[in-house]
């Protein structure tokens, strides 16, 4: 380990800088190295820039579970059900709650679109939130993070009929919920281990996906059990997810080590490295993608041919995506037209 270089050691942490991977790399060289950096060779100075970025990560953990404590009392004061998404749910599965990069706080509050938009009047929080078709999105200053209130559970698949049987099981499976000490709610594990797998793949056909969410699920398979296990691969094919979980299980084996007794499914080399290639190339959630780079344009345009590659990956999941993008484009281009002309309107 000690003749590792200090540029080996910076490569690793741009690496880890880009997958959102800082707290828990921290970890393991702290493991590894007994807090002594020196025996592997790590320069001190890095060492201290990565020690302190690891001590950003813990404070915003504390911060975010005393926040989805909160957020959980408030929301049972008026009677709704709550309970926490990916994120703060996710960090309680590592070895070391406080070690996992976090962003914002997603929560599912119970009660519908209309009856949490309602609650939300009340409440006065309406006021400069960005409202979705599944979230309500608020901005730090009201709970002093930021804060996504979920009344859908914030994934869909792309065909119609799949998404209908995926949501009616995660319908069915979200009032099993677990209370945990920090103070809030946690869904079951097959709960999050399909949520977490459509969320990926989404993201991974949308803005880009991260070795973050990778570690995620590799954690979220070890923490279930083989009955779950067995439940949720045979739904994979229903909704329309098992070539992408094949992709998933290739990465999680290949490069993370999950044995095979935790794999939903037989892992799918060609896809995997398909999965692989964009993780690396942009980064968490495609933030370092080459595409955002440049005009509007060429963004749009990049995106498009982007999609177009994946459709060797799975065709008919991705026929449906571009369907889908494609009606919203239609559909929103008359909106979109008119607020332009009301934007140059008042700024004439």
């Amino acid at each position: 380990m000690g003749d590792i270089s200090a540029e080996d050691w910076e490569w690793l942490y741009r690496l880890c800088g880009r997958q959102s991977l800082l707290g828990v790399a921290f970890y393991a060289i702290q493991k590894l190295s007994s807090g002594k950096p020196e025996t592997l060779g790590m320069p001190r100075q890095l060492y201290l820039k990565w020690y302190y970025q690891a001590e950003g990560i813990r404070s915003l953990n504390e911060r975010h579970y005393a926040c989805s404590s909160e957020l959980t009392q408030k929301f049972a004061a008026e009677g709704c059900q709550t309970f926490i998404l990916k994120g703060q749910a996710n960090s309680l599965l590592y070895p070391d709650k406080f070690i996992r990069q976090t962003g914002d706080i997603d929560i599912w509050v119970s009660g519908g679109r209309e009856r949490v938009l309602e609650l939300f009047r009340k409440m006065d929080l309406l006021e400069d939130t960005k409202i979705s078709s599944h979230d309500v999105l608020l901005p730090k200053n009201v709970f002093g993070e930021e804060v996504e209130v979920h009344f859908g559970f914030g994934v869909d698949r792309c065909s119609p009929f799949a998404n209908k049987r995926m949501l009616a099981f995660l319908d069915a499976e979200s009032h099993n919920l677990t209370p945990v000490p920090e103070g809030f709610y946690v869904p079951s594990k097959k709960f999050a281990l399909v949520m977490q797998l459509s969320h990926i793949y989404k993201h991974m056909l949308g803005l880009g996906v991260g070795m973050r969410q990778l570690v995620d699920y590799f954690m979220l398979l070890q923490a279930s059990s083989s009955e779950e296990r067995a439940e949720i691969a045979s739904l994979l094919g229903s909704m329309n997810l098992r070539r992408f979980a094949g992709a998933l299980m290739w990465v999680l084996s290949e490069c993370l080590g999950l044995e095979s007794e935790f794999l939903l499914c037989a892992p799918d080399a060609r896809r995997g490295r398909v999965l692989l290639r964009e993780i690396m190339r942009d980064g968490n959630f495609g933030k370092f993608a080459d595409r955002r780079r440049g005009s509007v344009w060429r963004w749009w345009l990049k995106n498009r041919l982007r999609l177009l590659t994946f459709l060797p990956f799975d065709f008919s999941e991705v026929s449906w995506f571009l369907l889908r993008y494609w009606a919203s484009f239609v559909f929103l281009t008359p909106q979109r037209i008119l607020a332009l002309r009301q934007y140059k309107e008042r700024h004439k």
